[in-house]
């Protein structure tokens, strides 16, 4: 039985001759389907005594027919079938099928002189034996056809991300590459317009001076076949255009050409269709392909994707120039006169001030109007101006713009600002910070400028308040974290770049770039966000600090700006005082504005809720005391900062005792009252007594 099996799965032959056939089976040696096709006809031709031989290769995918070798000619290229009606000498065709999952064959015998079913038998049994090599054949040059495609299509795809910038030239590139591709004598791309909802044809027309330009028509979405396409979301590919009951020539055509044929295709992306895209007449053949449908949607998903990066690029290349005019406009109203730079600079008045390089120096005995030429004198002081070749007229406009980029908030003011350079001044001056090789000449430069402009453009509320409000600042640079001090990076950055104010100019352009990042750490230290996360990494750096390590540089860096932002604290108690009113303002204000739009506030923020001393003994003994620690073991000239820390702590501690006998909305009132200060005297004498009796119990 299982030889009887094997025997009946054998290849046999009948009417054939063997040795004709394992003649042929040898000579099936080309690479090429045409050059085995001509063989194969030769052998059919001469056994059935034919006039000629040819076999249609049917692609089963796209149930489509090809050509490559008419009896013993090999054509030079595939020639698609496609039927029409002559009135030919009729010859008698005797079909074969060789059918197959991918590719099948039609042999087609012309007027054989042998009997019909021999026919037959002999194409049966010589198929037998070549038809593996011939699909092999067949198979390779599909599948060397498609990657050659495939490898056109990323070629073309690269091409159209490269033009985004411009949509007129996007359009026209890809018109040419579609037509490259899939071998079209014409394309065409039509936009949906959403407004309008119109279908918006454009094309490249020339003037009466022969300079090209993109000229445009505009159709109904519903007519024609792209109306179809449309309507759809399909591709339609019609062999015979006119004979498609949709055909509009208005819209399917270009004027002035025959439409034979026609590939229509719809353009996506996300959100939909976009447009349309017209394929008409393949060169060379009388309709397009399946392997072109498939390079047509390919296509069409990039062209989709370019076309709307492309909207997206001109709407932000808009929405920078709407900002540069913003900025112009704002700048405009900073503007700086020249007399007021002359001014500036001329001014003969006392700016000598005895303790301007104290690290507790009250910065309210200074007159406001006189501040821009105290900054003057500390960058002339240090020296900053010679060292970096900063010319006096560009620095004094500089001090001038920024001072103007400040709004008039209770606490974030330009008077904030000069008090945060100021001490960043006299760390310099005091803790000789160049000279003992804490910080390099460029760092101390940044560190004053970083003074005076980290908080440019504050609007008296929280990076909270900017991120739940959802903030035009917010939608900007939440994702980055630091929204406010990004703002006030990019203020300062607007600044410096403006004409006139670029104090950095001279610099080589490898310390400006450094002085830009340096600046950037600066002003983003000033985020307590970021000084809290960063906080035991600052601590475990200050027990083991080294000079020149760049990481505990960058640490001490911003421990410094840290510091000079929260000198406040280091002052008399009565600078404090009005410092503390000045901050519980401005966050009560934000209270008031988060009820506003129906947000509870946090405690400190509501003026009904918050306790004022609480609130300072909280915040001077977990950011303050850890800060002042840290940099007084860096640098033990800063010692004596925790001390007076200290003594701040001790005085607000007797303030609570006050603070607790009247209502806690009156708690600002209390602390801006002139009599605050015997009531807290009294609490800490009473305190002391105590103190004194409880030693004596004791000893």
């Amino acid at each position: 039985m299982a030889s009887q099996k094997r025997h009946s799965r054998r290849k046999s032959i009948q009417n054939s001759d063997p040795g004709k056939i394992l003649d042929l089976v040898m000579s099936l040696t080309d690479d090429g389907a045409a050059q085995l096709e001509v063989k194969i006809n030769t052998y059919l031709r001469d056994e059935c005594e034919a006039d000629a031989v040819l076999q249609v290769v049917v692609h089963n995918a796209g149930m489509e027919a090809s050509l490559d070798a008419v009896d013993t000619i090999a054509l030079a290229r595939k020639n698609k079938i496609c039927y029409v009606t002559k009135d030919n000498i009729k010859k008698r065709v005797i079909m074969f099928p060789v059918a197959d999952k991918t590719f099948s064959v039609i042999v087609c015998v012309i007027a054989p002189k042998i009997l019909e079913e021999h026919v037959t038998i002999l194409i049966h049994e010589c198929f037998l034996f070549v038809w593996p090599v011939l699909k092999k054949a067949i198979a390779l040059e599909y599948e060397c056809t498609l990657k050659q495609k495939c490898q056109q299509l990323l070629r073309v795809a690269r091409r159209l991300f490269t033009q985004v910038a411009s949509l007129e030239t996007l359009l026209q590139i890809a018109m040419d590459q579609a037509k490259q591709l899939t071998k079209a004598e014409h394309c065409c791309v039509l936009l949906v317009d959403v407004e309008r909802m119109e279908l918006v044809k454009r094309f490249t027309g020339t003037t009466n001076s022969d300079d090209k330009e993109m000229s445009e028509r505009r159709f109904p979405m519903d007519v024609g076949i792209t109306g179809q396409v449309i309507s759809t979301g399909t591709l339609i590919n019609c062999k015979v255009a006119k004979n498609h009951p949709a055909y509009y020539s208005e819209i399917d055509c270009n004027s002035g050409v025959e439409c034979k044929s026609i590939l229509c295709f719809p353009i996506r992306e996300q959100t939909g269709i976009i447009g349309v895209g017209q394929l008409i007449n393949k060169i060379g053949d009388p309709y397009f392909d399946a392997m072109d449908e498939e390079m047509a949607l390919a296509f069409s998903i990039y062209c989709g994707v370019c076309i709307m990066h492309s909207v997206v690029y001109q709407k932000i290349q808009e929405a920078h120039i709407r900002n540069a005019l913003a900025n112009e406009l704002v700048m405009y109203h900073m503007k700086v006169g020249d007399s007021e730079v002359s001014r500036l600079l001329e001014c003969s008045g006392f700016h000598n001030h005895p303790h301007l390089n104290s690290l507790h120096f009250n910065i309210r005995a200074l007159p406001l109007r006189e501040l821009p030429c105290y900054v003057l004198k500390m960058f002339d002081d240090l020296g900053f101006d010679k060292k970096f070749n900063i010319k006096k007229h560009k620095l004094a406009r500089f001090i001038l713009h920024v001072k103007k980029g400040y709004r008039d908030v209770p606490y974030h003011s330009w008077l904030h600002a000069f008090n945060v350079a100021q001490w960043a001044y006299a760390a310099l001056t005091n803790y000789k910070l160049i000279q003992q090789g804490y910080l390099s000449d460029l760092q101390a430069l940044m560190y004053v400028i970083a003074g005076l402009v980290h908080d440019m453009d504050h609007r008296g509320t929280t990076n909270s308040f900017q991120i739940q409000g959802q903030t035009t600042l917010a939608a900007l640079y939440s994702s980055e974290g630091s929204v406010m001090e990004r703002h006030h990076l990019a203020q300062a950055m607007c600044v410096l770049n403006t004409e006139g104010c670029d104090i950095l100019e001279t610099l080589p352009r490898r310390d400006y770039d450094r002085a830009i990042m340096t600046l950037r750490d600066y002003v983003l230290a000033t985020d307590l966000a970021n000084y809290f996360k960063n906080l035991n990494e600052f601590r475990a750096i200050s027990y083991d600090f080294q000079k020149g390590n760049r990481g505990h540089t960058t640490a001490l860096q911003s421990l410094l700006m840290n510091a000079a932002d929260l000198s406040d604290q280091l002052k008399d108690w009565g600078c404090l005082k009005k410092t503390a009113a000045a901050v519980l303002s401005e966050f009560f204000k934000q209270g008031e504005l988060e009820k506003s739009r129906g947000d509870l506030p946090p405690n400190i923020m509501d003026r009904e809720k918050c306790f004022i001393p609480d609130l300072e003994i909280q915040f001077l003994t977990t950011t303050c005391v850890p800060l002042f620690e840290i940099v007084g073991r860096i640098i033990p000239k800063a010692s004596p900062c925790l001390k007076i820390i200290e003594n701040h702590i001790e005085r607000w501690d007797a303030a609570i005792p006050i603070f607790a006998e009247v209502p806690i909305t009156a708690g600002l009132s209390v602390l801006l009252s002139p009599e605050l200060d015997n009531l807290i005297e009294q609490n800490l004498k009473e305190k002391e007594k105590q103190k004194l009796e409880a030693e004596q119990e004791e000893d």
